[in-house]
């Protein structure tokens, strides 16, 4: 017992602190003072709202598309889903070193010369992305590439708020009109198409954008990729997933497009018109989502651990 205490004496030099004591007290220098952290969160904070100032147009622009359009709706809860993302995961900041970034400086620059080129050949998809895009690498240029890893799932889905999809209306609506015409023309109804205007014994029917599938495709894959982060921690789970929440709306949408045909052909367009084609579709289309997210549960992995 002896010998062991002057084995640990004769470690320490006088005025010199205990080697197993500077182990168990000292800070991972990467990981900064408290101090220090609490500055980099509050010039992030000013700094996104200063960007939400100077850019308004743009921001009030995607606001005033996401109110005017059910096709784009969702874009009213992205940022707060994008929020509670990164509080569910706020433990890791702990853990995680913050640094200013020369990557995200770029990035931002990038951005900002990408708004730039859009407000002047008037492309507003280009600006919207590129704001986001300049949110996004103002919290890399602040925050530092480690934490931009750490929350790459809730800071990427802010490029959800963008409107963007509108060119895909005219390939989806004709992609629509085909399948209605052979699966009416199957059930042994005569079709006659001309365009997106189909007539059949019982009455017309008009392929509209809202028959598309466009809204119910954007919703999905919004919905198909936060289920895929939240459910698994699998990089090709999480692929395959959102790959089934885009195909699966679009043959979903089809087959709801002709089941309303049907319905209002059989009912003499007693039923299946008006606002009841759309609620009939929203219903369907949630069974269908629902039935996705059924069988994405079987394969649910545990959440990631800190």
């Amino acid at each position: 017992m002896n010998m062991k205490g002057t084995a640990m004496l004769q470690s320490v030099r006088p005025g010199a602190m205990p080697t197993h004591l500077q182990a168990t007290d000292a800070r991972p220098a990467t990981l900064g003072d408290p101090r220090t952290r609490r500055l980099h969160l509050a010039v992030l904070a000013l700094g996104l709202l200063w960007l939400l100032f100077w850019y308004r147009d743009t921001f009030l622009a995607m606001v005033g598309i996401w109110d005017r359009s059910d096709t784009f709706a969702h874009g009213f809860v992205i940022a707060p889903i994008s929020a509670w993302l990164v509080w569910r995961r706020r433990h890791f900041i702990d853990h995680v070193p913050i640094a200013p970034s020369l990557l995200g400086i770029c990035a931002g620059l990038v951005a900002g010369a990408a708004w730039l080129l859009g407000e002047l050949a008037s492309v507003d998809a280009v600006s919207q992305f590129a704001f986001v895009g300049m949110l996004v690498g103002f919290v890399w240029a602040v925050m530092g590439s480690a934490v931009v890893r750490t929350y790459a799932f809730p800071i990427g889905f802010l490029f959800f708020m963008v409107p963007f999809g509108e060119f895909l209306f005219p390939t989806m609506m004709q992609w629509t009109a085909d399948f209605i015409i052979w699966a009416v023309r199957a059930s042994g109804v005569p079709v006659y198409a001309e365009g997106f205007l189909l007539v059949i014994p019982s009455g017309r029917w008009q392929v509209v954008e809202g028959c598309s599938g466009v809204r119910y495709l954007m919703a999905s894959i919004v919905v198909g990729s936060l289920y895929a982060y939240l459910n698994y921690r699998s990089t090709q789970k999480r692929l395959l997933f959102v790959a089934a929440s885009i195909v699966l709306p679009v043959f979903a949408n089809w087959l709801r497009a002709y089941g309303i045909v049907m319905l209002g052909h059989l009912t003499d367009n007693r039923l299946a018109a008006g606002a009841d084609h759309l609620i009939y579709g929203w219903v369907f289309f949630g069974i269908i989502i629902l039935a996705l997210f059924w069988i994405g549960s079987r394969w649910q992995e545990d959440e990631e651990e800190a």
